[in-house]
């Protein structure tokens, strides 16, 4: 199953209604408490266990915790689930599935909180299903399907990662952990009739039987050696005293009525199975290790996932960057991926190593206002033209823009190194702003990351060479480029271009006989190595045409619909 789009009102800190459409693999990206969390905690709310009543929520689950206000969650699937009412009949699809957590409106139950669960069709239909199973020359009875059907959330496998990287959770015991996933199929193949392991005859003669075979023949011996005297005395207690609270005869009703201890399956011993980690002859159970070692080996649990190629799983993960080194980020950021291709991936990130700008369709930015939170994702047409030209100009560094709070748009490295420098001198925090320069790699590539950061609507700023090196020997093609790139001024975007470039706009703010001094006090360095060095040096003064460009970059100068012209 795979979830397409979900609807969620009022719950926790998501004020009204959030709405959001989920592709293949999902990065939500946003400040803190922007609601993220909150978003990946109420699908696991409604899919992470096999039932779900008016228990699992709480007064504290409710938006500022207000009387009178409902959650809803609402979940549709990319492909419906064919529910049968009973075996062999026509399946009814089930498109949605919506729970309100609401009070009771009348009757002696009024105010009292209560679930309703309801599975409904695209166009918001309650679904029917059949009342009765069909008998022969009757006519078909069909009944709306007031509750979800146990058996659909029990074949919705969700596997949630949080925060709380705690091995036990992950163990088999747990319902839908990673290892759980995994056991269940090793035992259905365990039980596999022809899943054999060599055993003997009563004469010694060696044969094949079947693995569960062996198993219960092992586990019958093993209950053989535990049923001790005051093992024993222990059943016939708690059975005849089981008959007497029943009302039977402990002595005439004792056929009728037996209790005993049974021993394992095969699929409770292996969800019984925990991990110890024996170091240097020092044995240790993996629960007890420090957080870190756990969450190495969670996510050694994963790649075991992904190599074993499960599918049909509907992940949430948060930060799954936690106490990883960035190889590692990286590492594990392919793992998500291969992982995605047969499963959904919904996951939280604040590093750039798990977002990329090629996959810019997969990213939703959360951000909270006044108004509650939103959600943005690209309104660019994901045209695979343009996902491999930013593939081409592939740099981690760019993948930072997601997370800006504003973006300034440069050519390439020189002012890419040189502005921060003069933010510096200037007294003006980027980081602290949330602002980000993103070099492009040449000026062709600023239309497509212009139309990038405002596809999201991140408020953006670009610097541009009138007379670039990308347009040698194309003068009116250049000129066509750069009247595109001054239309932008018209969409909000803030234009800053330089006349000719700018080298030569250093040697106007400070005349030539100066600019060449300077190079030689910075000799046998390259462009970008010296315009930073420029900038470092409290010597040398700040040329006018840097600090508008520095002030906006810094949120201190909010310049709009104007082409500035240095």
């Amino acid at each position: 199953m795979k979830i397409e789009f979900i609807k969620i009102t009022n719950f926790r800190s998501l004020k009204e209604t959030v709405q959001i459409q989920l592709p293949q693999i999902c990065a939500l990206v946003g400040p803190n408490n922007a609601g993220k969390s909150n978003i990946l905690n109420a699908i696991n709310k409604v899919l992470g266990k096999d039932w779900i009543t008016v228990n699992n929520f709480g007064e504290e689950d409710v938006y500022l915790s207000e009387y009178d206000r409902n959650i809803d969650i609402e979940i549709q699937f990319k492909e419906p689930y064919m529910y049968e009412a009973f075996k062999g009949t026509a399946a009814s699809p089930i498109d949605k599935i919506k729970f309100s957590y609401t009070r009771y409106k009348v009757g002696e139950y009024k105010g009292q909180r209560r679930l309703e669960k309801n599975c409904l069709t695209k166009d918001d239909k309650q679904v029917t299903v059949l009342a009765e199973k069909p008998k022969t020359g009757t006519q078909m009875k069909f009944r709306p399907l007031t509750t979800i059907p146990q058996e659909m959330q029990e074949n919705i496998p969700v596997i949630f990662l949080g925060t709380d990287r705690s091995l036990k959770n992950q163990l088999p015991g747990s319902r839908n952990s990673l290892l759980a996933t995994l056991l269940n199929d090793i035992n259905r193949n365990f039980e596999d009739p022809k899943n054999t392991i060599q055993g003997k005859k009563a004469d010694g003669t060696a044969v094949d039987v079947s693995r569960l075979q062996r198993f219960n023949q092992c586990i019958s011996e093993a209950i053989k050696a535990l049923r001790t005297d005051q093992f024993v005395e222990l059943e016939n207690s708690i059975r005849d005293n089981a008959l007497h609270q029943l009302g039977f005869d402990i002595e005439k009703d004792r056929d009728k009525l037996d209790i005993y201890f049974n021993p394992l399956s095969s699929l409770e011993f292996y969800k019984s199975l925990e991990i110890w980690v024996n170091e240097n002859n020092f044995k240790v159970n993996a629960t007890e290790l420090g957080a870190g070692f756990q969450n190495a080996i969670v996510i050694s649990i994963l790649k075991a996932f992904e190599e074993r190629r499960k599918n049909g799983a509907i992940f949430l993960i948060e930060e799954p960057e936690m106490f990883l080194h960035p190889q590692m980020q990286r590492s594990l950021y392919k793992t998500i991926r291969k992982i995605g291709e047969t499963n959904q991936v919904i996951y939280i990130t604040h590093s750039a190593n798990f977002v990329t700008v090629p996959e810019f369709d997969e990213i939703r930015i959360v951000r909270k206002t006044e108004n509650g939170t939103t959600i943005k994702q690209s309104t660019l047409v994901p045209d695979p033209k343009l996902k491999e030209k930013f593939r081409k100009e592939l740099d981690p560094e760019r993948n930072e823009l997601f997370f800006a709070q504003r973006i300034l748009i440069v050519e390439g490295d020189t002012e890419k190194l040189a502005f921060p420098e003069y933010a510096k001198r200037l007294n003006i925090d980027f980081d602290k702003v949330g602002s980000t320069i993103v070099e492009v790699g040449g000026k062709r590539n600023i239309i497509d990351f212009v139309e990038l950061a405002l596809s999201f609507d991140i408020p953006v700023a670009f610097v541009y060479d009138k007379d670039s090196s990308d347009f040698q020997g194309k003068k009116n093609e250049e000129a066509e480029y750069n009247a595109k790139l001054e239309e932008y001024k018209d969409r909000g975007v803030v234009v800053f271009s330089f006349d000719t470039n700018y080298e030569v706009e250093l040697k106007r703010a400070w005349n030539e006989k100066k600019y060449n001094e300077y190079c030689q006090k910075y000799e046998k360095t390259g462009k970008p190595i010296r315009a930073r060095l420029f900038a470092i040096d409290t010597d040398i003064s700040i040329p006018e045409f840097i600090t508008p460009i520095i002030r906006w970059t810094g949120n201190i100068l909010d310049i709009k619909k104007t082409s500035t012209v240095l």
